[in-house]
């Protein structure tokens, strides 16, 4: 899940700095803004990438990997159009409407429904981003419809692999076949955003139920000085179906994030720590605290840069077996990433990306035994901006 706009600035040569913007992704940037000028923009990312991948919700006992073409290697691929209208004395009506689709067979969405006892739609078609809202300079913006959610915002706005939910370590273990409910995006959703102040800047998310489980709410807040960024993040979801295909948990879950960042130029690193806690439900309440935590590096070099990445999610508390073959991680899962990002231009670059997972699970049947399983996966990719 990415957002991309023109947010680079074109050079004849290309500078480490250059390249060390470029680790961040873009995405977080362009999740949180708008178009700059009034009128309306056309945007977008189309993603190819070819490699042998093992699931993205992490290896089992009985785990193979698979040949195939992805349309999501660092990004996922997505087109939207975004307009600002001026409404004078600085204010301003924004909105946004933005797809994923799957290029490689011209479908649209992630995924198609994830059947019982899952029981996920299928991704609607804006699903995305479908909002509408007001902002001022001196008032901060309010946003209104299907939004990031702000957990989200937090992990792939200080990660050298930004929001890619294949490859990320921080990504998968969070959002990915993890415990965590609530997925990337919330419907139903109204967040403010408040204005920048002394580096300082905070959010609010409520998701309405509207007779789908929840409320959701959630927090967050940054601040950034010269090299040195870190931000905050705080959520509770209470089941809610309206949350998309990516957030497979049918629990209660409340998990905090806090992130860093320094750019020690040219070397950038980036770091994670957090908590999530499985609730379970109404009718079987429970208490499982999963810790998570990731370190990853972007080295720029030549014209491109080096990716480093690794992460970990594991539980000391009791957790129920599952059998052998279901994806791995109800004890740990580790992931690490490395990889070269190549930019051809200022929109268009190729990467070669390796990752290795590997799981323990405590399994059925009775006895419950921990299995450990891994996995690796390859890919050879290219991302074009729009």
């Amino acid at each position: 899940m990415s957002h991309s706009t023109h947010l680079y600035t074109p050079r004849r040569s290309w500078s480490p700095a250059w390249a060390a913007l470029a680790a961040l992704g873009l995405s977080a940037q362009a999740h949180a803004q708008p178009a700059s000028q009034p009128g309306v923009q056309l945007f977008g990312l189309i993603e190819a990438a070819a490699g042998r991948f093992t699931s993205a919700t992490g290896v089992n006992a009985q785990e193979r990997a698979t040949s195939r073409v992805s349309s999501g290697g660092l990004s996922t691929s997505h087109w939207g159009i975004r307009g600002q209208e001026d409404l004078g004395g600085g204010a301003s009506a924004l909105f946004e409407l933005s797809s994923f689709m799957r290029n490689e067979s011209g479908a649209a969405g992630r995924s198609d429904a994830l059947p019982a006892p899952v029981n996920v739609a299928a991704d609607p078609y804006f699903s995305r981003a479908a909002w509408v809202g007001l902002s001022h300079p001196d008032w901060g913006r309010v946003r209104v419809g299907n939004i990031t959610s702000l957990l989200f915002l937090n992990s792939i706005s200080s990660n050298a692999l930004g929001d890619s939910t294949t490859f990320s370590p921080l990504n998968l273990l969070t959002f990915i076949g993890s415990p965590l409910s609530g997925g990337t995006g919330w419907a139903n959703s109204v967040v403010y955003d408040s204005p920048t102040r002394a580096g300082l800047t905070g959010s609010v998310a409520y998701a309405a139920s509207q007779n789908q489980g929840g409320p959701n709410t959630a927090v967050r807040a940054a601040y950034s000085a010269g090299a040195f960024s870190t931000s905050l993040a705080w959520q509770s979801v209470n089941r809610n179906p309206q949350t998309f295909a990516d957030g497979t948990s049918a629990n209660d879950t409340r998990a905090w994030q806090w992130a860093a960042s320094y750019d020690f130029s040219p070397l950038k690193v980036y770091g994670h720590l957090g908590q999530i806690r499985n609730r379970g439900t109404a009718s079987a309440p429970q208490s499982v605290v999963y810790k998570v935590w990731d370190l990853s590096l972007a080295l720029p070099m030549g014209a491109g840069q080096w990716l480093a990445a690794y992460g970990a999610r594991d539980t000391s508390d009791t957790v129920a077996p599952v059998p052998a073959t279901v994806a791995g991680g109800n004890v740990s899962r580790k992931l690490l990433t490395v990889g070269y990002d190549h930019f051809l231009s200022r929109r268009t670059e190729v990467y070669l990306l390796l990752s290795r997972d590997q799981t323990e699970t405590r399994t059925l049947p009775a006895p419950p035994t921990v299995i450990g399983a891994s996995g690796t996966s390859f890919a050879v990719g290219i991302r074009h901006r729009f």
